[in-house]
């Protein structure tokens, strides 16, 4: 029996992983959803991430907002490997994955 898992799940479950990350104050809603509904039906969207499932190969990508005064390198280690555990933890086995990760500091 073979499960498949929809793009929308994946994202829903990613916005949380990401929210709950160290150093990350926010993550963008209007901007990255109007880039989203110019992809109608290609991508799901759900806060912060867009995930699209294709050829057996998950590409997802992540926009968060980072505080300025924490290292940006230990909050991006750390959202990663949050990453890389929840794509194991939804038994992903049979696609790979493909993340993009863009940082924005907070503005003072």
């Amino acid at each position: 029996m073979k499960i498949r898992i929809k793009a929308k799940a994946i994202a829903q479950y990613l916005s949380k992983v990401i929210k709950s990350c160290y150093g990350i104050t926010s993550v963008p809603k209007s901007s990255l959803k109007d880039y989203a509904s110019g992809l109608v039906g290609l991508y799901a969207y759900d806060e912060g991430v867009l995930v699209r499932i294709k050829d057996n190969v998950v590409y997802a990508t992540v926009h968060v907002v980072v505080d300025p005064l924490s290292p940006i390198a230990a909050i991006v280690k750390n959202l990663r490997e949050s990453l890389d555990y929840a794509f194991k933890k939804l038994l992903i086995k049979d696609y790979e994955v493909d993340v993009k990760i863009h940082v924005a500091k907070e503005r003072a």
